[in-house]
């Protein structure tokens, strides 16, 4: 049996595309036959050491506290817990290259394990993730020792590529393109489907939306998430149609780019009590996505943004900054509309279009279920692990 070691800065039960991807993929893993085990941070002292969680393994290592500088303090007891855990697996799968992927690739090469590179947003290895909104003087100090650094990420066994941008970018490094394989993040397209009619108002009852047209954000409430720009947008829409209201689901509690607090200080300050609602944390978002008629993806910076394909999945017209992966997932004009990242207006008229528009959002959000079943089905990106695993392990 194929075991597979994950590290992770973050896992459950942080919320977040990468954390979800982790999870199920892992559990998908297990009720295929291989063996999983997550080897990550434990952020809060109340959760457990190690656990069984969907059939994986958990191990959890220090320090506790916010997860900008625990994520680099955790190096340490990372690369002690790997030389336990390593030579007990047959491939480690590195999630995000920033912190992790020197101590994964120096463990793999101790212990004669393949090493898989995932980079869990833009940036990592172009350099962009370490000095996105710092200016050119912090990308100038930066860049020779991102350079310096990725002479020695080149030498893992793979790489996995959530998006053409993040491929592209790995490419630029330097990476030989066929040792990249493209693998979007999948999601279950059984569970999220689209609603019918009766199905979504039942939805809205039992979950307290609105009546209307429902837009729908899911997600971590963070700085960079351009959620600052969507409430100004939705409140330019919802000055011009009384019917339209905004659903926030997700927290930024306890994370370091929490806006949440920001956010809902605005939403008084606009007048807007009502019109826009805060969820606060959701485990299971297939309810709030599947009784809405718009999603709204305004994120500045995107690796590719899994809750977006889930919305496609459940048949929703997506109004979407053009930007990292997301143009994997929207075609700009069939499945959605593209705007350009920070812009209020463009997001505001945009949004307004569909929501003026039903027969334009049953369109696109028909063109969306045909791209999520084509792109994105969870058991078709679990193949392509499973038979990248089979490689390596036959290589080694």
């Amino acid at each position: 049996m194929t075991r597979v070691l994950f590290v992770a800065e973050s896992f459950h039960p942080v919320l977040g595309g990468g954390e979800t991807h982790i999870r199920r993929l892992g559990a998908r893993l297990v009720a295929s036959g291989l063996g999983a085990t997550v080897l990550t941070r434990r952020g809060e002292r109340s959760w457990p050491a190690a656990e069984e969680l969907d059939g994986m393994r958990v191990v959890r290592v220090p320090p506790a506290g916010p997860g900008r500088i625990g994520k680099y303090l955790m190096v340490p007891f990372a690369l002690a817990a790997m030389r336990r855990e390593a030579p007990r697996h047959d491939v480690l799968v590195v999630r995000g290259t920033r912190v992790l992927g020197l101590p994964g690739l120096l463990a793999g090469r101790v212990w004669g394990r393949p090493v898989v590179l995932q980079p869990e947003i833009n940036g990592e290895l172009s350099g962009e993730a370490f000095t996105w909104g710092r200016g050119r003087a912090a990308a100038a100090l930066v860049r020779p020792a991102v350079l310096f650094r990725n002479v020695w990420l080149r030498d893992a066994d793979a790489y996995v590529a959530m998006s053409r941008a993040i491929r592209r970018e790995m490419v630029e490094a330097g990476v030989a393109r066929e040792r990249v394989a493209l693998i979007a993040h999948g999601v279950d397209v059984r569970r999220f489907r689209p609603a019918d009619g009766e199905e979504r108002r039942a939805l809205r009852r039992s979950l307290g939306l609105p009546g209307g047209v429902v837009a729908v954000y899911t997600g971590r409430l963070l700085r960079g998430k351009g959620l600052e720009t969507l409430l100004a947008a939705f409140a330019a829409v919802a000055a011009k149609e009384p019917a339209a209201s905004l659903v926030l689901v997700g927290s930024g509690a306890g994370q370091a780019l929490s806006i949440e607090d920001a956010l809902r200080r605005e939403v008084r300050e606009r007048g807007l009590e009502g019109r826009v609602l805060f969820t606060g944390r959701v485990d299971d978002v297939a309810g709030h996505v599947r009784g809405a008629d718009v999603f709204c993806f305004p994120s500045v910076f995107e690796a590719l943004g899994i809750s977006l394909v889930e919305a496609a999945a459940c048949g929703l017209p997506a109004v979407a900054s053009r930007t990292g992966g997301i143009v994997d997932v929207v075609e700009d004009g069939r499945s959605g509309i593209l705007v350009t990242p920070g812009s209020e207006d463009e997001l505001a008229e945009a949004l307004l279009a569909l929501v003026r528009s039903p027969d334009r959002r049953q369109r696109m959000g028909r063109e969306a279920r045909r791209i999520a079943e084509a792109r994105f089905d969870e058991a078709d990106a679990v193949s392509r692990y499973r038979a990248l695993f089979r490689e390596l392990v036959s290589r080694r």
